[in-house]
């Protein structure tokens, strides 16, 4: 659920942290990593499995992620780029995954991953999209979520957008 995440990861870290020197760039960026690196190993052939969540979906890779940018950076850049982290460990926040502790604590309690709950990406969410309610639900409410954020920051002015595409900041 990509709007979802967006959306949440997006809100979340708003009402937790507010505004103040958080480039949401790297929250959004962190907010789909876990789908995009988990679906791209998926891709490749790296993992198998019916979940479709690997490692990106697990404790470790976020952490690792923030260790990596502690190290790598410093100052204002740091904590621009620590947003990743963030998003990330809201991803795993929005979906739930402590309900899939095999994959969500991985490798604690071995090598494989939890089958269940699924990745709800599949040509199914079109064909029986009733049969996927919950996750069009989803889709739904990240997609107010960045409806709100596009009216409360304003957005739809080209200014305000170019300045949030160059920093990162939300201004009121």
């Amino acid at each position: 659920m990509i709007l979802w995440h967006l959306g949440t990861g997006a809100a979340l870290v708003y009402v937790t942290l507010g505004r103040a020197r958080i480039d949401y760039r790297f929250i959004l960026l962190g907010a789909i990593a876990p789908d995009v690196i988990d679906g791209a190993l998926g891709l490749f052939g790296v993992f198998e499995g019916p979940a479709g969540r690997w490692v990106a979906h697990s404790l470790l890779a976020p952490v690792a992620a923030a260790i990596a940018i502690l190290l790598l950076f410093r100052g204002e850049r740091r904590l621009a780029v620590f947003g990743l982290a963030v998003g990330w460990l809201v991803h795993l926040v929005a979906d739930g995954m402590w309900q899939a502790p095999r994959t969500f604590l991985w490798p604690m309690f071995g090598t494989g991953f939890a089958a269940r709950p699924p990745e709800p990406y599949t040509w199914d969410l079109f064909a029986s999209p009733l049969a996927h309610a919950w996750t069009w639900l989803g889709e739904l409410a990240g997609l107010g979520l960045l409806a709100w954020f596009w009216i409360a920051f304003d957005f739809g002015n080209q200014d305000r957008r170019k300045r949030f595409f160059k920093d990162g900041r939300l201004r009121a």
